[in-house]
Formats: structure tokens, sequence, C-alpha cells
């Protein structure tokens, strides 16, 4: 077995986290997990930025973030056959994993939905955060057609996620 240090910092992250759920009630409440990390000694302390004008500036960027992601695109479709109108909301922005970069940023999503490499990486960066809930409520069998649902529609769409596990694969909670 190769222990990597990437291994190392989880384990001593994760021993911190614990030790701060054991003094608590049972679950790890931010307030409490900072107010550890405040310590400089604290496992923990590292990995907050603590200098307020840094820390301040990019909780700043962080609320930029959420007031773009809160605007809404509202599109209305109308079947003239069937009379029917469909109305569908989503968010009018969005990141793709290419313009996440200091210069980067959110674009329109009807350029994305108009540009095949944009729509193509937006579809694989969807079906990578499918596969992270995939591995998060793995031990929900319940959820276990939406999994299926999935990759046929990355197959259909030949659209693959590294990170999302095949459909022969054997998972917690699947079926079989």
């Amino acid at each position: 077995m190769n222990v990597t240090s990437n291994d190392v910092e989880r384990e001593r992250v994760r021993a911190a986290l614990l030790a701060i759920v054991a003094s608590t009630r049972g679950f790890l409440n931010p307030n409490v997990v900072l107010d550890a990390a405040r310590d400089p000694t604290h496992t923990l302390h590292p990995y907050f930025e603590w200098d307020d004008a840094v820390a301040g500036e990019s909780y700043r960027l962080a609320q930029v973030g959420v007031l773009v992601r809160h605007v809404r695109l509202t599109a209305v479709r109308e079947n003239e056959e069937t009379r029917e109108i469909k109305v569908t909301t989503t968010r009018a922005y969005q990141s793709r994993p290419s313009m996440r970069s200091r210069a980067g940023g959110y674009e329109g999503i009807a350029a994305i939905l108009a540009d095949a490499d944009k729509r193509h990486e937006l579809l694989a960066q969807v079906l990578r955060e499918l596969a992270s809930y995939r591995r998060r409520y793995a031990e929900l069998s319940e959820l276990q057609p939406v999994w299926f649902a999935v990759d046929e529609a990355a197959a259909d769409l030949n659209v693959s996620s590294a990170s999302a596990p095949s459909a022969d694969e054997s998972r917690p909670g699947a079926a079989g």
C-alpha cells in the first residue's frame, strides 16, 4: 500500500475534526471548528486565511458568485401543434472549468449552449458533479435508478467523466 502525503494530511484533518466532534454534541458546527482553528498550534490553523484584508476580499468574491448564481433565465417555448407551452428556468450564467482562473468567470448560458465545445465542457462538468454525488450518497440504494440514467445519458452524449464509476463497477449501494 502506497501512502501519500495527501493521505497523511487527510488523516490529520480527519482526526482533528473527530476530536472536535467528540467535544461537542456529535456534529461539526462551523463556528466551533473555526474557534478551534484560531489557535496557531491547532492542526486546522494553516487551512484558514487569517489576514483579514485577504480573507475579506475572498469573502466578497464569494459573494459575487452568490449574486451571479441567483440570476435566472426563463425560457418560454410553445409547441404549435399541441398548443402546449413549456416554461423552464435556469441560471443565466455558468462557470465552466476552463474559465475558473483569475481572468475567467461566468458566461451566459445561451453562449455556452450555442458553442459545441463549451456545451461539451459544461456537460462533462455536470457529469463529474453527478459522479461526486454518487460517491457521496452511495449508501442510498434507492438512488440506483438515477445513477443508471446518468450512465445512459453520458453514453448517449458520448461525454465521459473520469471520476464516474462505470455501470458495471461495484459500488456501495449498487444493486446486484
